[in-house]
């Protein structure tokens, strides 16, 4: 079973064949995926940190915009 061990600042260094299985690169961010009470499983994340795309939630409506002409009256 793989192991890693968790330094003073709770960082973990995963190994270098459990990141090749999960497909893990630099600069790609992973989940802990809790599967039962005090058990985690680490999943791929869903966007790798340089890739900001989708950070902010799209919005479910069109904010209301006035026309520069009715602002400036």
């Amino acid at each position: 079973m793989p192991s890693a061990m968790v330094t003073f600042n709770g960082r973990i260094t995963l190994p270098n064949h459990v990141r090749k299985e999960l497909g893990i690169k630099t600069g790609d961010s992973v989940d802990f995926v809790e599967i039962e009470k005090g058990r985690f499983a680490i999943v791929t994340g869903s966007d790798p940190i340089s890739d900001p795309k989708g950070w902010v939630p799209k919005l479910d409506f069109e904010p209301e915009v006035e026309e520069a002409d009715e602002v400036l009256q």
